[in-house]
């Protein structure tokens, strides 16, 4: 029907307004038929859901609406939600982040790809492996985006030298010609001469369709047939077929080099800092410290990223060149190796010598990193027990950090003695490394606010009760047993980050999560740990992250490229993460126990007595103050409480 796919195509016009407008409106019927705190809050979060979701409204002005739904849901007053927009979490990613920017605007994260590659020749498995190591590393410090964006045009330049070697002049096709040319020098001119006459008899037997026999030294023939078989192997076509499998593999080892890394520290990605303030939030209801900061949080995930891309290159490496790159071992090519030493060399001699704001953003890091891992080491104490509790934290030493660039010149100066030239040179001010206009241009302020936006979700969720309903709901999967579930959990966060963003999935799932481990009497950390990292797995789709869209546009991939690819590497990156967890992880952070805190928590088991009908009970019995005083005093495990309910129900 035509006018049907006429309206069709104008919804799809549209299709961002309808959603918009549509998703509110057929979700009002929940909250008019469920009235309560709970429901109010499920409906205020399917609308974020469905939003960020099908992106139908940016991702960070989507973490906006809690300002607006919750209080005109009559959940939290607008004064309390606002607070949560900035926490702890959120200025240790600001710091991080401006002090990200400082590297980029000096040109060290470059330097830094740039040398690594020098040291590599051009096998391609090798070669790889050069172009992971950097992004990996650099995406621990800076945005997986920006490490992406930065190592592409190197490897295009480099593509762009091997395609000559590749395709023109393969490795066997130079050796050969090498060896005639040895051979020729060594004979002479008259048997170069016979061999000239030789080949051209040998070029008029080819016409007439004869046998015939090229002499390439007095001792060694080679057929005609078999320099036909020679030209196959080395023709064009499968030569380009080579390249173009080199080129898939090169682009998608940067962005999955990016991805993973973000996992190895604190601050390369945010759904981390997202895990680390709900971990902080949910502890802290109970009078707890998470213990998750940076220097636990490398300990725990970074030697599962190492794992990790070691992992991504071997599989890609057998994917995309074979196994015969491990089995056969490849003659070197010294014509390529210099085509690619010189390719890279030209793009470092770009950046010239070593300037004096490198020389400052490095003895920045060094010092940054320092000050994270020395502040709350383990087994001994640290200059953060300098202060009384909870007065310092890894944001302290971020912040530092990057006012510091604010102040340091990017130029040496030339005052005082530090004056280079004579001659009555007159001091002149220098610009510091950072000022707050690169910052205000460059900062992605949209993941401040969706981190902000995401805190004050999971604390609405917490005080509604909806979190404690959805993780009670949950526990039907007590059974299963807890490496099952963790292993399960992840599973499922990797593959719905295919299609909604990472920060939104972490920030959705993770509040219920551990609610879940509290009633399951499980370590919240358990599964939030995992579960966050698991989040930054999305190799499949071009959509799933911004690193994948920048190698997806570069028009070397297809999508069933990257399904293939990354349908493997998310099942072995989800392993490995199950495997630290349940390793390393349980045994540095006790994950196998619950946490004695949370024995004795009032205010979950009061609120699982709301959720199974303590309020009716409170109705029907004289005594309901003291059986919820009762009730609240239960210590043991969920299954205990349930013993007390159903006890008081029969009475």
């Amino acid at each position: 029907m035509p006018w049907l796919r006429y309206c069709l195509r104008q919804l799809w016009a549209v299709w961002r307004t309808v959603v918009l407008v549509l998703t509110p409106v057929c979700l009002l019927p929940f909250i008019l038929i469920y009235d309560s705190k709970e429901a109010r809050c499920a409906y205020g979060l399917s609308i974020m859901a469905v939003y960020w979701i099908t992106e139908a409204l940016p991702l960070a002005a989507t973490a906006l609406l809690p300002v607006v739904i919750f209080p005109m849901l009559g959940l939290l007053p607008v004064s309390d939600i606002v607070k949560k927009y900035m926490k702890d979490t959120s200025m240790f990613g600001l710091g991080c982040l401006t002090f990200a920017i400082a590297v980029e605007t000096s040109n060290l994260h470059k330097r830094v790809a740039l040398r690594t590659l020098m040291v590599m020749g051009s096998n391609p498995r090798w070669l790889m492996l050069g172009f992971m190591l950097p992004t990996w590393f650099l995406s621990m410090w800076v945005n997986n985006t920006s490490a992406t964006a930065m190592m592409i045009p190197i490897v295009s330049a480099v593509l762009a030298q091997l395609k000559d070697t590749k395709v023109k002049r393969s490795p066997s096709l130079l050796a050969s010609k090498a060896a005639q040319q040895a051979v020729n020098m060594k004979i002479g001119t008259s048997k170069t001469a016979e061999r000239n006459k030789d080949a051209r008899a040998t070029s008029n037997s080819k016409k007439s369709g004869m046998r015939a026999t090229h002499v390439k030294n007095d001792d060694d023939k080679i057929t005609i047939e078999e320099e036909q078989e020679l030209d196959t192997k080395l023709s064009p076509t499968t030569s380009a077929a080579d390249y173009r499998r080199m080129c898939k593999g090169m682009s998608l080892c940067v962005a999955y080099a990016a991805n993973i890394g973000g996992t190895g520290s604190l601050s390369g990605t945010s759904t981390n800092l997202i895990m680390q303030g709900q971990a902080q939030g949910l502890f802290q209801e109970y009078g707890l410290d998470s213990g998750v900061n940076f220097t636990t949080w490398m300990i725990f995930a970074l030697p599962g990223s190492v794992i990790c891309v070691i992992l991504a290159w071997l599989w890609l490496t057998l994917l995309f060149f074979g196994p015969k790159e491990w089995i056969r071992r490849r003659q070197r090519d010294k014509v390529k190796d210099a085509l690619v030493k010189e390719t890279i060399l030209r793009e470092y001699q770009k950046l010239g010598p070593v300037s004096f704001a490198e020389k400052v953003v490095m003895g920045h890091f060094i010092v940054l990193v320092c000050l994270w891992l020395s502040r709350n080491p383990p087994m001994v104490p640290g200059w953060g027990s300098l202060f009384p509790p909870k007065f310092v934290g890894d944001s302290a030493a971020a912040i530092l950090i990057a006012l510091s660039l604010f102040v340091f010149p990017a130029e040496c100066p030339q005052v005082f003695f530090w004056k280079r030239h004579a001659g009555g040179v007159k001091p002149r001010p220098v610009r510091s490394v950072l000022d707050w206009k690169t910052v205000q241009t460059n900062y992605p302020w949209g993941v401040l606010v969706l981190l902000g936006g995401g805190y004050a979700l999971a604390h609405t969720c917490e005080v509604s009760g909806l979190s404690r309903w959805i993780g009670q709901e949950l526990t039907v999967l007590a059974y299963l047993a807890p490496w099952q579930l963790s292993l399960a959990l992840c599973a499922i966060i990797a593959m719905a980050t295919e299609v909604t963003s990472n920060a939104a999935t972490a920030s959705l799932l993770l509040p219920i999560l551990g609610q879940l481990a509290v009633n399951l009497n499980m370590n919240p950390l358990y599964l939030l740990f995992p579960c966050a990292i698991s989040a930054s797995f999305a190799f499949m789709l071009p959509v799933a992250t911004p690193p994948n869209t920048i190698v997806f546009a570069t028009g070397h991939l297809e999508v069933k490229d990257m399904v293939i690819a990354g349908s493997v590497l998310n099942v072995v990156c989800v392993l490995v993460v199950s495997l630290a967890a349940n390793t390393w992880g349980m045994a540095y952070f006790k994950l196998d126990t619950l946490p004695p805190g949370f024995g004795a928590a009032v205010p979950n088991m009061t609120s699982m007595a709301t959720t199974l009908g303590a309020d009716a009970l409170y109705n029907y019995t004289t005594g309901g103050d003291s059986f919820i005083s009762a009730f609240s005093n239960v210590s043991e495990t969920p299954n205990a409480a349930y013993s007390v309910l159903n006890i008081s129900g029969s009475l």
